[in-house]
């Protein structure tokens, strides 16, 4: 590898590691939360995103999968979800044993509104770039988080080459 590339990822390691930590403090989410007709924490703002993507009821471990947690820690942020009308559970119809989640109307309306003050504010912050350079981050994130998750669910390692 040569310098010029060594330094170009640690560059992107730093960006990266600085954009996470800021991310996830309680300030920024308060931020996005602040014009919500409901008060969510930042874990269930993920679990409804995830919800509002899948294409039918996502069993409780199927969504803990997804954020990479524990199912406990899932049905937690579910019964306080509910208690504010955004999800529903049912039992799943071949296995009793198994509960599904899904986001109702009132969950939807508040992932849509929320994404798109999130669009907003990237839409502001990055009005100077390329919309090329903006493509080509994007790519190179999914692949970063792609990887991550593979490996943290048992698959493929870190860095190593898709097939």
């Amino acid at each position: 590898m040569s310098d010029q590339e060594d330094s170009a990822l640690h560059e992107l390691q730093q960006a990266m590691m600085t954009f996470a930590y800021a991310m996830t403090r309680s300030q920024v989410h308060a931020t996005f939360v602040a014009t919500l007709d409901v008060k969510v924490e930042r874990a269930g703002v993920s679990l409804l995103r995830v919800l509002r993507r899948a294409d039918e009821p996502m069993s409780i471990g199927a969504v803990a999968d997804r954020l990479l947690v524990h199912a406990p820690h899932v049905t937690r942020q579910v019964t306080q979800l509910q208690g504010q009308g955004l999800v529903e559970r049912t039992r799943d119809a071949d296995d009793q044993r198994i509960q599904r989640v899904r986001l109702t109307s009132r969950g939807e309306a508040v992932v849509d509104q929320l994404e798109e003050e999130l669009v907003d504010k990237l839409r502001s912050l990055l009005a100077d770039v390329d919309v090329a350079d903006v493509a080509a981050t994007a790519r190179v994130l999914r692949l970063l988080s792609d990887d991550t998750v593979n490996d943290r669910q048992g698959g493929r390692g870190v860095g190593e080459r898709r097939a």
